[in-house]
């Protein structure tokens, strides 16, 4: 008896528009799982991560000794790291390296700190004295001659390379005062990052001349806790503020007013670092970002921070694979279509 082939045909017809709807379907359906994946991945983990850096300004021989090894107790005790602001050469003589020739006892303490990575060595300048002052006060640089400037500031850094073994890469120009001349020059010898005040480079966080700068946020002296949390707060909760907020002091502001060292002070910088801590929302860097912390004796990371979001490293290579899983799906259900489609032919066929 003849087979009816019409209704073969036509119920092939009806099934083939739903098999590639269907297919599409789950393409679709699976690629944007892919990406709402990815996208899930970043978003909950791509936060801008917040750091806090402490600057030590003036670490000179025989200047507030004590102090400076007070306060750097501080930073040990509560395992939080710090920029050193070193001044080369402070002193009119001798003319040789300060750093080596003028105090054998600061020489060793320093040299021994070298191999703790809580410590970084910057350079605070050269003589720190105010040969080149600004319309808006005292500076060792400002309106002076490139190449003076150049030789200045190489001869600190050759100092202080000769002193510790280390090559400071952070330049702090003294009394924060400069020109676009100190920059030209720190760019040119290597410095990477250039830490000043607002006022000095109008600029909060950026590149300035090819170089990273970061301005202070706070000086901790003549400041109470209360207006150091508030001012922190402030930092915190504005989405527009930088993550970097830069906390200025010397190893004077813990001097007391008999000369010896200042417990007060240095309690008001240990309280603050526990306020720091307690927030839960930062984490404790240098100015060239080659430690982190946490405090509290956890080290988040011993390589460098940079600006990067926290977690957000690994989404690039997320997103990137999105579309050859994409390209792998599609060849899959290409595939699978086609063996339908043969095997609805060959059943005509017979």
């Amino acid at each position: 008896m003849p087979q009816d082939k019409s209704n073969g045909i036509r119920r092939d017809k009806r099934v083939r528009p739903k098999i590639v709807l269907v297919c599409s379907l789950v393409l679709i359906l699976l690629v944007s799982m892919l990406f709402t994946g990815a996208g899930s991945g970043a978003t909950g983990s791509a936060q801008t991560a917040q750091y806090v850096v402490f600057r030590e300004d003036d670490v000179a021989p025989k200047a507030d000794f004590a102090e400076l090894q007070a306060v750097n107790q501080v930073h040990i005790d509560k395992n939080v790291p710090v920029t050193l602001g070193i001044i080369p050469h402070p002193y009119p003589t001798p003319s040789g390296n300060q750093l080596i020739e003028v105090s054998q006892t600061f020489l060793d303490y320093m040299r021994s700190l070298t191999s703790n990575h809580l410590f970084q060595f910057a350079q605070h300048g050269y003589t720190h004295l105010d040969t080149g002052p600004s319309p808006q006060g005292p500076s060792e640089f400002y309106g002076r001659p490139y190449a003076a400037q150049y030789n200045a500031i190489k001869q600190g850094r050759d100092d202080i390379t000769q002193a510790f073994g280390v090559t400071p890469t952070s330049f702090l120009p003294p009394f924060d005062k400069s020109d676009n001349n100190t920059l030209k020059a720190a760019q040119a010898l290597g410095f990477t990052e250039y830490s000043t005040a607002f006022a000095d480079v109008n600029m909060n966080q950026g590149y300035k001349e090819g170089i990273k700068v970061d301005t202070i946020s706070i000086e901790l002296g003549n400041n109470s806790l209360q207006s150091l949390e508030n001012a922190t707060e402030q930092w915190l909760n504005n989405p527009n503020s930088i993550n970097t907020f830069i906390v200025l002091y010397h190893p004077s502001d813990f001097k007391g007013a008999d000369g010896t060292v200042n417990a007060t002070e240095l309690k008001l910088l240990g309280d603050y670092i526990d306020y720091l801590q307690g927030t839960g929302r930062v984490q404790f860097t240098t100015l060239d970002r080659s430690v982190t912390t946490t405090g509290n004796g956890a080290v988040a990371s011993s390589n460098s921070v940079g600006t990067t979001a926290v977690g957000a490293t690994d989404v690039p290579n997320r997103v990137a694979d999105v579309p050859v899983l994409a390209a792998i799906l599609a060849f899959s259900l290409a595939a699978i279509l086609t063996i339908r489609l043969r095997k609805n032919k060959n059943s005509r066929k017979r």
